[in-house]
């Protein structure tokens, strides 16, 4: 039997350019009381996901989504992935300071659209303030269907970068540590989701 591997995922480096990085970064800094722990589906439960979120993006919610939606065919591609017609774009702010971790889950499992669509494609951008500050906050993507925890790709959470995977493949982040304690040194990420449309929409054809 062959031995099994990581499920598909690519890295795109400098996904943002000099500017946007900066301004997002400046943004997540001046909106920290906005932050609220992070839920898994059952809710708060710090013992599988320990982070903070902001589901709104503000001012970059729309470019955000508009360049993801303008490059998912190719990710798809790259990593040899049926494709699909996007449906949508889900995203969240993510801040992991220290202690913080997610525990080895399915993107499809914890959200489904009320829409009639699902998750198809998950993206994480990276982003923190320099110098950096935490370590660990490592991805860790496993292969399809395989409960084998000693068989992994590891993504580290690089300035700028942007990783990509199906939602279906299980994956985790790794505990990180962060000893001032301070929201501005925290490992920051956008977390994009993009949907694939599960059943008809029920909207009356436009006249």
């Amino acid at each position: 039997m062959p031995l099994a591997t990581p499920a598909p995922h690519i890295i795109v480096p400098n996904f943002l350019t000099t500017e946007e990085h900066a301004s997002l970064l400046r943004w997540t800094l001046e909106n920290q009381a906005s932050f609220v722990p992070a839920r898994v589906f059952t809710g708060i439960d710090e013992d599988r996901r320990r982070a903070l979120v902001l589901p709104d993006i503000g001012p970059f919610k729309m470019p955000f989504a508009a360049a993801a939606a303008k490059q998912y065919r190719s990710w798809v591609a790259q990593m040899g992935l049926p494709p699909f017609d996007l449906a949508g774009v889900e995203l969240e702010l993510a801040a992991h300071n220290d202690g913080a971790h997610f525990h080895r889950h399915l993107d499809t499992q914890t959200v489904m659209g009320g829409d009639g669509s699902h998750r198809a494609l998950s993206a994480v951008y990276y982003f923190h303030r320099e110098p950096k500050r935490f370590t660990g906050g490592q991805l860790r993507i496993y292969p399809q269907g395989s409960h084998d925890d000693e068989v992994f790709a590891t993504v580290e959470p690089m300035q700028n970068t942007l990783a990509v995977f199906p939602s279906w493949a299980a994956h985790q982040v790794m505990r990180v540590e962060c000893p001032s304690q301070d929201f501005a040194d925290s490992r920051f990420a956008v977390n994009c989701w993009l949907h694939v449309r599960t059943r008809p929409t029920t909207e009356s054809p436009k006249q």
